[in-house]
């Protein structure tokens, strides 16, 4: 019995076709919609405001050093709960929660792409691919919802997460996580540098 690997559809965002191909284009591979002939990275976020992944996450610690970072932080955010808890607090420090949100998400969006990429080169199978797609989508939702339940206060770039263009297309939610943690690497290097 012969395993039949599928390809999912890769919809072109400017139209409504699933029809595209990989070309190679200035050395690299992209997608190409069959229709309006459109090109774009492989995966990358739809058109949006948002950087594209290698902008964003350019300056980004390697994926296991940013697991021990963000179990770190996890640890001292249950610690600060507990005594947030034990002295009838109500929550500990938000920038804290936002900051291991954003960082989730972005770790999150990072291997998703990583995964989305093998699949292309017939390295991961569609059930890893939406795996790891449905886990960045939902750190970017988690994300965006702590940034309007907190009515924007911690949002650091210029489109705020109530914004609609999040809602106008496919994989904008990455797209925001994008966003927000481009302008968060860069307020880190400007205070780390004194700028």
């Amino acid at each position: 019995m012969k395993l039949v690997v599928e390809r999912p559809a890769i919809v072109c965002r400017m139209c409504p076709s699933a029809k595209t191909d990989v070309i190679a284009e200035e050395g690299r591979q992209v997608l190409r919609c069959r229709r309006c002939r459109r090109t774009w990275q492989p995966y990358d976020t739809s058109p949006s405001p948002a950087p594209d992944y290698h902008t964003a996450y350019r300056t980004a610690p390697p994926e296991h050093e940013e697991d021990e970072t963000l179990t770190a932080l996890q640890a001292g955010l249950d610690t600060a709960t507990a005594a947030a808890k034990a002295a009838g607090q109500r929550r500990p420090d938000p920038i804290a929660r936002r900051l291991l949100l954003l960082r989730r998400a972005a770790l999150a969006d990072r291997r998703a792409y990583a995964t989305e990429l093998d699949h292309l080169r017939g390295g991961a199978i569609v059930t890893q691919t939406e795996h790891a797609l449905d886990h960045a989508d939902t750190a970017a939702a988690a994300l965006r919802a702590f940034d309007v339940d907190t009515d924007g206060v911690y949002v650091a770039g210029p489109l705020r997460a109530a914004h609609p263009v999040w809602d106008d297309e496919p994989d904008t939610g990455r797209a925001y996580v994008r966003q927000e943690y481009a302008e968060w690497t860069r307020t880190e290097r400007a205070a780390f540098s004194g700028i």
